[in-house]
């Protein structure tokens, strides 16, 4: 060993290095901390063979590039004096196992770079216990890094880029290739965190070697492996054949048990129900039950009696036996045959719309539009619409009316939560009866989204499709006693000095409340009806309040002179006596 001052032009990285990937942060945090407290260690370097020149870095890169980029960035000079501890005459496999070494106790290899490393020690035929001695790693750590080895290449680059854990890489090595990688996609979307739920996806409810009752080699199929696990844990892939192999050694058992009890008999089920038997007598022999539970497993119980409970009550009162489709088959099966339906309707566009109109019937969720004016006993004009649509409708599919309900209830509610229904009765429809349904569900189930507050928005897709169809509130309604019920007076007063009333009724002041909106309710009743309209008729039909535009305005937002007017009709208001503050409180209730 030797120890002497080289410069940065006469070494190099070696390709024998264990670490392949370098974290620039941590270079240029090392670098910081070699400028300032100078190199703490040295090097260690491998003395050039033959006609090479550069000293090879046995350990000690990080602090190579460190330096590196010292010198890049002109913090030291080139010719800086790196101290280095030479070796001489190593194999490429002893200068692998000391780089391993330092590289292992320093903690700066990745889990996959420690895996490689220690792999190379193994196959080079280095003895395990100069590998723990030497690394500090215990033999559970080194076997669970090997084990790694066993990942699928998308496995390995999802842990180096840390989109999973070591604990969830470690979990993944039982499974097979294919396995793994179809797992892993699961992984990283959250759905299996811990490893024991990565290990249960991977090896299901395959049975392990631990159950078996039947002679290891009469089994032919393959085994899947956790050497992770605590205790050796091996799983026999083929469940067929070990169910087979264990139901027959389990039936040999009760053929055994024969010759040495009164008597024997083998169960299957869930568990064993120990409440159907007593406990022989000392000095008795009893009988035995094999049982056999639906996950493999063999237990074994002696010395019983037979009670006498009703065969019926037993029977009644055990577990359901061992499912011929058990759960995760069934899954495998309903999933094949539901993709297969799906491909098929596609290429059958009715039954496709048929399926559609089913679930919107069985599922309907009208907008709360439709219910909001049961309690003031009022149908507005585009309400009465909708009901003589769904009077339409209901007579194509031969529903009844019910006096109690509107049309568009009883449509919309007789086939609630009963798909198949549905589905019967729209199979009788013709292709432009089911289309009109299709539509009026759809439609009945639109509207304003957030009913609290003013939707200002000119790009919400309400206000999109009033837009485009060019919605004129002017069709459907005109200011009635309960949009005026919902206004003070100063906001009547303004009401009738906008639409033209202030000419054909007296000032506001004047009225109470409650008649200052029956009188504004009668007037533009009347000017809607008018057969020849004046001047008054028509600024009445032409008023509407900023709110029913499409998109709503709201005069709150518009500016705080407008603010300072209502605080001051706000004010003026209440100073109109007690009256007024009871119709307001009706108009409340209202």
């Amino acid at each position: 060993m030797t120890i002497q001052t080289l410069t940065l032009s006469q070494i190099q990285p070696s390709v024998l290095n264990p670490r392949k990937f370098f974290n620039d942060k941590t270079i240029e945090e090392l670098a910081q901390s070699i400028k300032t407290d100078g190199l703490l260690q040295n090097l260690v370097v491998l003395k050039p063979k033959g006609k090479a020149k550069k000293y090879n870095i046995i350990a000690g890169e990080r602090r190579f590039r460190a330096i590196s980029h010292l010198v890049e960035t002109g913090e030291l000079d080139k010719d800086f004096p790196i101290t280095v501890e030479i070796k001489e005459g190593l194999t490429d496999d002893e200068a692998l196992r000391i780089a391993t070494v330092e590289n292992v106790q320093r903690e700066n290899l990745s889990p996959l770079e420690e895996a490689d490393a220690l792999a190379m020690l193994v196959k080079n035929g280095e003895e395990i216990d100069n590998i723990v001695a030497q690394t500090g790693l215990s033999i559970a750590t080194i076997r669970r890094r090997l084990m790694l080895l066993n990942l699928t290449e998308t496995v390995k680059e999802a842990l180096a880029e840390k989109k999973i854990t070591l604990s969830q890489a470690e979990a993944l090595t039982i499974g097979k290739p294919e396995a793994q990688d179809e797992v892993l996609e699961e992984v990283m979307d959250g759905y299996y965190t811990s490893s024991d739920e990565i290990k249960d996806k991977l090896v299901g409810e395959l049975p392990t070697l631990a159950m078996a009752i039947f002679s290891h080699d009469q089994y032919t199929g393959s085994f899947t492996k956790d050497l992770l696990a605590e205790e050796d844990a091996t799983y026999f892939d083929d469940v067929e054949q070990f169910e087979t192999l264990q139901r027959q050694a389990a039936e040999q058992k009760v053929s055994e048990y024969l010759q040495s009890h009164d008597w024997a008999e083998l169960q299957e089920g869930h568990r064993f129900n120990q409440w159907e038997y007593g406990e022989a007598e000392d000095g008795e022999t009893g009988g035995v039950v094999v049982f056999l539970a639906n996950d493999g497993t063999v237990t074994i119980y002696e010395g019983l009696t037979k009670t006498k409970a009703a065969v019926s009550t037993t029977n009644a009162l055990k577990a359901k036996v061992k499912d011929f489709y058990p759960a995760p088959l069934c899954r495998y099966m309903g999933m094949h045959k539901s993709l297969a339906v799906q491909a098929t309707i596609l290429s059958n566009p009715r039954k496709a719309k048929e399926l559609v109109v089913a679930n919107k019937l069985a599922k309907f969720e009208p907008h709360n539009c439709l219910r909001y004016f049961e309690q003031e006993g009022v149908i507005p004009p585009a309400l009465d619409i909708i009901n003589q649509q769904a009077s339409l409708l209901m007579s194509d599919m031969n529903i009844s009316p019910n006096e109690e309900k509107q049309d568009w209830q009883t449509f919309g509610f007789d086939f609630r939560a009963s798909k198949e229904r549905a589905y019967d009765a729209v199979q009788l429809l013709t292709d432009e009866q089911l289309e009109s349904v299709l539509l009026f569900l759809e439609v009945c189930e639109f509207g304003q989204g957030s009913l609290d507050r003013l939707d200002t928005i000119e790009g919400s897709l309400f206000n999109k499709i009033a837009s485009d169809l060019s919605v004129d509130m002017r069709d459907y309604w005109r200011p009635d006693e309960g949009f005026l019920n919902r206004r003070n007076k100063m906001q009547l007063q303004a009401i009738m000095n906008e639409c033209g009333a202030s000419t054909k009724l007296a000032s506001a002041a004047e009225y109470k409340k409650g008649e200052l909106v029956k009188s504004l309710t009668k007037f533009f009743k009347s000017a809607k009806k008018a057969k020849k309209t004046t001047e008054t008729d028509l600024k009445a039909n032409d008023w509407l309040p900023e709110a029913m535009n499409f998109p709503a305005i709201d005069p709150d937002c518009a500016s705080t002179q407008s603010g300072d007017i209502a605080d001051k009709l706000e004010d003026e208001d209440a100073a109109l006596g007690e009256d007024d503050e009871q119709d307001d409180d009706y108009a409340e209730a209202a």
